[in-house]
């Protein structure tokens, strides 16, 4: 087969959906079926994600969304006559090939209001346009399949449930070893609670920092470390950390490279995920993988992605989200049981599976 792959967020820090197709591409490119590859790219980060594979070629795409969505996926997609193209979210026009359709979540349909007005609109009208047109969807959890079937009046048989997974690089390391290197790179020199994901509302970090300015009172000493990019509506975090007089003791590292992000779930003493909607929650498996106890929300996917390993939260209550913190922090023995459910969960999801499923995919819609 000849299959055409839009991987325009490789390289632009956009978090879930740049790893997600860094893990389609490595997946594809780890299994042994003799396909040709065409991925179209924005970044030169997308070169390497896999190199010297002759079954892949690269074909560069503007970076802008209307231009590469109207203009240069379809004329390309004319040019290049693909058996299957993949893409995420948004389908182009015109595309005249079977296409697959990526949708992780509607969190734009379920919590509007995290959202920026206009960006809001165009998925509330092209995300729905695109998964009627879609001649196959492809989702990370049962919870995002029933949800987007019933949403979209989408029949269940045109969704397939793919398994993402932590990558290998996400394992139990030296703690120490990752505190030292922590302490050089990012000046980050004591204990710390850990936060791994997008800066925007709807991971709920105002809440959360409340819940931790409550854990301190009651005598919690670690600082809280939020690492990724800021995002909608991220200065609201900064009024409120401003407010709450937490500014020396919540961090933000930043947008962390792939190399260094296992250290931060090493070093840390536990990791919270407090978010109000996911359509699966890869940290919550990249911390359970790195042997980290973990704390994370009822509601959307995140119940049955972490399955028995995690202590569960209600994301709209900060006590409950205070207590969770200062209950694990103050038991070890929670904290081991916690690690060894969490390394039995995460291994349930393997990197190899995606790349099987979306062969299967793709073969069935040359059928």
């Amino acid at each position: 087969m000849n299959i055409a792959i839009d991987a325009h967020s490789i390289g632009t820090q956009a978090g879930g959906n740049e790893t997600y197709f860094r893990q389609v591409i490595r997946s594809l490119a780890a299994a042994s079926a003799d396909n040709a590859y065409t991925l179209f790219y924005t970044q030169p980060a997308a070169l390497k994600v896999v190199e010297n594979d002759p079954r892949f070629g690269f074909v560069r795409i503007p970076g802008s969304p209307v231009p590469r969505i109207v203009f240069s996926l379809p004329g390309n997609l004319r040019r290049l006559k693909p058996d299957v193209f993949h893409c995420q979210y948004i389908q182009p026009p015109f595309t005249g090939v079977p296409t697959v359709l990526a949708i992780h979540d509607l969190a734009h349909e379920n919590f509007p209001q995290f959202f920026n007005p206009a960006e809001r609109v165009r998925l509330q009208r092209l995300v729905r346009w695109s998964a009627r047109r879609a001649d196959h969807i492809v989702t990370l959890s049962k919870f995002s399949a029933e949800d987007i079937a019933g949403r979209y009046d989408v029949p269940p048989e045109k969704i397939s449930v793919t398994d993402l997974a932590a990558s290998e690089d996400f394992r139990p390391r030296d703690k120490t070893a990752s505190r030292e290197k922590l302490a050089r790179d990012y000046a980050i020199d004591s204990p710390f609670i850990l936060y791994v994901g997008r800066l925007q509302a709807r991971k709920n970090l105002p809440r959360l920092v409340e819940a931790y300015a409550q854990a301190r009172k009651r005598g919690i000493t670690e600082k809280l470390v939020l690492v990724g990019r800021k995002d909608f509506q991220f200065d609201q975090l900064l009024a409120r950390i401003r407010s709450l007089g937490l500014e020396s003791s919540v961090i933000f590292p930043g947008y962390v490279a792939g190399e260094d992000l296992p250290l931060f779930y090493n070093a840390a003493e536990i990791f919270v995920f407090p978010s109000f909607f996911e359509g699966f929650g890869l940290p919550v498996i990249e911390s359970m993988a790195s042997g980290l106890p973990t704390i994370t929300s009822r509601g959307s996917s995140l119940e049955e992605v972490s399955g028995d390993a995690a202590l569960l939260i209600d994301p709209s209550d900060t006590a409950s989200i205070a207590d969770a913190m200062e209950r694990l922090l103050g038991d070890a023995e929670l904290r081991r049981r916690l690690s060894e459910r969490g390394l039995r969960q995460s291994a349930r999801f393997k990197p190899s599976a995606l790349g099987n499923q979306l062969l299967g995919v793709y073969q069935s819609l040359r059928q």
